[in-house]
């Protein structure tokens, strides 16, 4: 099966590609560290326990539970480590058989997926300097460290980036035969080497479908995760919990 395509396409696929080799390159580092490895999929279990609660009033109403959870958790960068390490072979299948707006809407996650990641883990790395997460991980100290790693003008960039995600892909859902493209895609694309990012669409695609009210929902979206945020990155240290936790995964 093959597809016609934009000249975008073209642009679109190098900008997952070049944004893929990044994470890829990101992964790398903690990867090869079996107790980096450790201590940094801990602090992300942690971290994700932390930051869904401030989302309350979405993950309270069924029709946009899913999505925050997707958004805060899928695209953290746990799901998408070492996938398509053979990426010079996998971007012109892709390019072949995924429609335009589908390869846009994956340039875009990558792209996401690249930037958290490094905030995520120069966050622990500065979390490490203090702590072997033994005893858990505080609020004070999760703030202190990622103040340290990044600034709340990046932060800001996170959430440009994730309301354009969302933005690709109301589009891809107001596509009416989009769903059967992509369920027509599912066998190939697991063939063809990127069955995990298929994946990665048919979950938006299912998401994002079943808000009413997209537009609605991303501007609400934006306006918690800027007050998120800025909350972690301008909160005065001193008002902030000190009592160290563990995330429930680790709670025996």
């Amino acid at each position: 099966m093959s597809l016609r395509h934009t000249p975008e396409a073209s642009t679109f696929a190098e900008r997952f590609k070049r944004y893929t080799e990044e994470s890829n390159a990101i992964h790398r580092e903690y990867l090869g560290d079996a107790l980096l490895s450790r201590q940094y999929r801990y602090f992300v279990a942690w971290q994700a326990e932390y930051l869904l609660p401030f989302y309350d009033e979405f993950r309270q109403r069924p029709e946009t539970e899913a999505a925050v959870e997707y958004v805060v958790s899928d695209l953290t960068g746990i799901g998408m480590s070492e996938r398509d390490r053979e990426i010079g072979r996998v971007v012109p299948l892709m390019i072949r058989l995924l429609p335009d707006k589908a390869l846009r809407t994956l340039a875009s996650a990558m792209e996401l997926n690249a930037r958290v990641l490094a905030i995520n883990l120069e966050t622990c790395r500065c979390l490490l300097e203090h702590s072997d997460f033994s005893n858990g991980i505080s609020e004070r100290h999760y703030c202190a460290a990622l103040r340290q790693a990044t600034t709340l003008d990046e932060c800001m960039e996170l959430v440009t980036l994730t309301i354009r995600l969302g933005e690709h892909l109301s589009r891809i859902i107001r596509i009416p035969v989009m769903g059967v493209t992509l369920s027509a895609m599912h066998i190939p694309a697991h063939s063809a080497g990127f069955g995990e990012l298929q994946d990665f669409l048919e979950k938006g695609y299912r998401t994002f479908r079943a808000i009413p009210d997209v537009d609605s929902f991303l501007d609400r979206l934006s306006v918690r995760m800027t007050k998120v945020f800025s909350g972690v990155c301008e909160n005065p240290l001193e008002l902030l919990d000190t009592a160290p936790f563990h995330p429930a995964s680790e709670r025996t």
